[in-house]
């Protein structure tokens, strides 16, 4: 630090043999995450930054540091907010996600806990009843732009309570079905899942947003695009040019409440009420949503061999499959990860028996402001910034990332993405139809509910035949809600311990 400090020094009389080495060493420092506020330090005593009095402290798990993506976004950011409010330093600080919740908690009782901060749903509701977000209700009133009616309706699920706004959403995503446009290309039958050009001939690029009208037409659907090996009846090898490949990527390992959801949504179901007092998934619309899922493997064989995989669309992306499970944010993954193929298309997910319409789940990550923000009302501006039209535009323009906002999906900007990547077009109705992400002890949730459907899934046969823990799908669900709903009620115990202790009026009990 003494080394950085006589070089940065050196760095500001301009001249000498450091003068370079301390303008570099700022600038590279000023870029790099969590020692971003050595490096403004370092550009101060180079010459190269203004004294600003005022110090907005912005906590993330996106880094400038991981890409240049990112570094370019922060980067634009920062200079707009400054130009407009000269008096202010914006601090950017990195914190991985995995610590995210941890470090948030500890940042709270130091000396410089962050005054703004991207909030996940994950941690939200917990963060808000634990006395760490500021109610943003009396800025919301005051800034037409970002009230209610601004953004998806699905959007604000997760960033409001009791009429209590404690988060403002800047990025939506939703769990969605991944579609090889080339394999169903491949099936003449099929070429009505495509949209049409103005001559009626089909439009490879883009699927149909109701391209799949129920699940028995999904399977059949996946029946056709199942391309079975003479000597293995359920191979899944590998892409086209008659090489065997499956119809859908059905996760066994990873089937937990986040999974399994987008399916039950789509016949009529609901994980959680409201308060996060009580699991609702206990239905017999569940037990059938297991059911239809563990017959696409076992009984129709339209899947590939269950197997662990690193992310949720492995063998989409290798060309296993030709439907695999992932999200809205796939895309620019998948673009990414082969060189730039953009033979996909996404699509909700189709109503089953007892659904209504097209469903998945859709959450909204936001922008909250700390209880202990020093400068809420310079937070506030932060926030118009990010969650407004300008911040919506920036992050399409350097992390090709869709918006919460609705005026975002009117202008030209979201138009000419979607020409470029036709793989967006379903993008926003996709998120519209979206029931809330479960939003109560998620991770909790995760380890109650994931061992019984997996288990499930990968047992099916034994439970069939009268050998398993469970006797029908119904019975794991039911055991499934009870585990969920004990944790709900140690979560419910926990908030009003802290109620107690913040001299707040607990909720009655069982209401």
């Amino acid at each position: 630090m003494v080394l950085l400090g006589w070089i940065g020094a050196n760095a500001a009389t301009g001249r000498g043999p450091w003068a370079a080495a301390g303008r570099y060493a700022a600038d590279l420092f000023h870029r790099a995450g969590p020692t971003r506020d050595l490096g403004r330090r370092l550009q101060r005593a180079a010459g190269r930054r203004p004294a600003r009095p005022i110090q907005l402290r912005v906590w993330d798990w996106w880094s400038p540091s991981t890409t240049e993506d990112y570094a370019r976004y922060f980067g634009e950011v920062e200079s707009i907010f400054e130009a407009r409010h000269p008096d202010v330093d914006v601090v950017f600080q990195a914190v991985p996600f995995t610590n995210y919740e941890q470090k948030l908690a500890t940042g709270m009782l130091g000396d410089n806990p962050p005054d703004v901060f991207q909030c996940s749903v994950y941690w939200a509701e917990g963060l808000y009843q634990r006395g760490m977000l500021r109610r943003l209700n009396d800025f919301v009133a005051r800034t037409p732009e970002l009230q209610d009616e601004q953004f998806m309706l699905p959007a604000l699920y997760h960033s409001r309570q009791a009429g209590h706004i404690f988060g403002i959403p800047h990025i939506v995503d939703a769990a969605s079905l991944l579609w090889n446009l080339d394999m169903i290309r491949a099936e003449p039958a099929l070429h009505d899942m495509f949209e049409r050009r103005p001559d009626g001939t089909p439009d490879f690029r883009r699927i149909r947003f109701d391209a799949v009208r129920d699940w028995n037409h999904f399977r059949q659907i996946a029946q056709r695009l199942t391309k079975r090996d003479r000597a293995e009846p359920l191979q899944a090898a590998a892409g086209l040019g008659g090489k065997p490949h499956a119809g859908f990527a059905l996760d066994a390992y990873g089937m937990g409440a986040r999974s399994f959801m987008p399916w039950a949504a789509a016949n009529g179901v609901r994980f959680q009420d409201r308060a996060g007092r009580r699991a609702q998934f206990d239905t017999p619309a569940a037990a059938d949503t297991l059911q239809f899922l563990a017959d696409l493997y076992w009984k129709h064989r339209v899947c590939s061999p269950f197997r662990r995989e690193l992310t949720s669309h492995g063998q989409f992306e290798s060309g296993e499959v030709a439907c695999a499970m992932a999200g809205t944010w796939s895309g620019k993954y998948l673009v990414r990860d082969t060189q730039g193929w953009m033979g996909f298309g996404m699509t909700a997910f189709p109503p089953g028996p007892n659904g209504r319409g097209y469903k998945t789940l859709t959450w909204a990550n936001m922008m909250a402001m700390s209880s202990r923000c020093r400068v809420p009302e310079v937070a506030w501006e932060y926030i118009r910034l990010i969650c407004g039209l300008e911040g919506s535009l920036l992050r399409l323009k350097h992390l090709n990332q869709n918006s919460p906002r609705l005026d975002f999906y009117e202008g030209d900007a979201w138009a000419r993405e979607v020409r470029q990547r036709p793989y967006l077009a379903n993008v926003r109705r996709i998120c519209a139809v979206g029931d809330p992400l479960l939003h109560t002890q998620v991770q909790a949730v995760e380890d109650e509910v994931q061992p019984i459907l997996e288990y499930v899934l990968l047992n099916w046969p034994e439970i069939e035949a009268g050998r398993g823990s469970f006797r029908n799908t119904q019975e794991a669900i039911h055991l499934a809600a009870e585990r969920v709903n004990e944790v709900f009620r140690r979560y419910d115990r926990t908030i009003r311990s802290w109620d107690r202790r913040r001299g707040r009026l607990a909720r009655p009990e069982g209401k």
